[in-house]
């Protein structure tokens, strides 16, 4: 039961604002005591599930997504999470920890004060494919999802409103999980023995998701993903401390 309620609450999240929910759904299991590949297999089997009842949801009320611009975002994510993932593996955690942290705290204020930011739009697609390096980069050395990443740079770099982002988000987030679970499978990190309680949430959670988030504005959408990253934040900082005190 308890599974379930933490994938509903985080793919609704995700849903709304374009994180995926595995930014919650990982640490969570971890810290619960699941081994660190059942985590990741889960989650990304969770949030692909949830991206794709989302979308679904989102093409069938009409959303335009740009799917060239987004695929090139997707594809510079892919291969920016192998480079920075490479980089991880070199460098000390205690300095991750306190760095993810630091570039969260980026994001928010990103968000926070888009609008005293000079308006950017990239629309050559070398650009777009850089920006999604670094965005992935970012992701893999950090080992977590990209959402609060995609999300900020489609707002800062592609002019795009919150709620606009939160679903080109999704789409990113769908082609850069479906890479992700390619991977671990290859990898023989198949294990569905959590996954089957958590993807029925996930499918309710992305559909009532989407829903919500094409009822809200776009402020609304903002402060929710705020919140999120907040959420995160203070999550993050609890288990360093934990961690430093064990």
């Amino acid at each position: 039961m308890l599974y379930f309620i933490i994938s509903l609450f985080s793919t609704i999240i995700g849903a709304i604002v374009g994180i995926g929910g595995g930014l919650i759904i990982r640490p969570l299991l971890a810290n619960m005591g699941v081994a660190k590949s059942v985590a990741s297999f889960t989650s990304s089997v969770v949030v692909l599930s949830m991206a794709v009842v989302t979308l679904l949801t989102y093409m069938k009320n009409g959303e335009k997504i740009e799917v060239k611009k987004l695929s090139l975002l997707a594809l510079g994510s892919i291969i920016g999470g192998f480079i920075g993932g490479t980089f991880l593996k070199y460098v000390n955690e205690n300095f991750i920890d306190i760095a993810y942290i630091f570039m969260l705290l980026l994001v928010l204020l990103s968000v926070i004060f888009r609008e005293k930011i000079p308006e950017i739009n990239i629309k050559n697609p070398l650009g777009q494919m850089v920006i999604g390096v670094i965005t992935g980069g970012l992701s893999g050395f950090f080992g977590i999802g990209g959402g609060p990443f995609q999300v900020t740079a489609l707002i800062v770099f592609f002019g795009e409103y919150p709620r606009e982002a939160a679903v080109d988000s999704v789409f990113i987030t769908f082609l850069t999980t479906l890479s992700s679970l390619t991977k671990y499978t290859m990898n023989g990190y198949m294990d569905f023995s959590i996954a089957l309680f958590m993807i029925p949430a996930a499918i309710i959670g992305g559909y009532a998701g989407s829903k919500i988030n094409r009822k809200i504005s776009s402020n609304k959408v903002s402060a929710i993903f705020i919140a999120s990253v907040l959420f995160i934040i203070v999550m993050q900082s609890f288990t360093i401390v934990y961690k430093y005190m064990n």
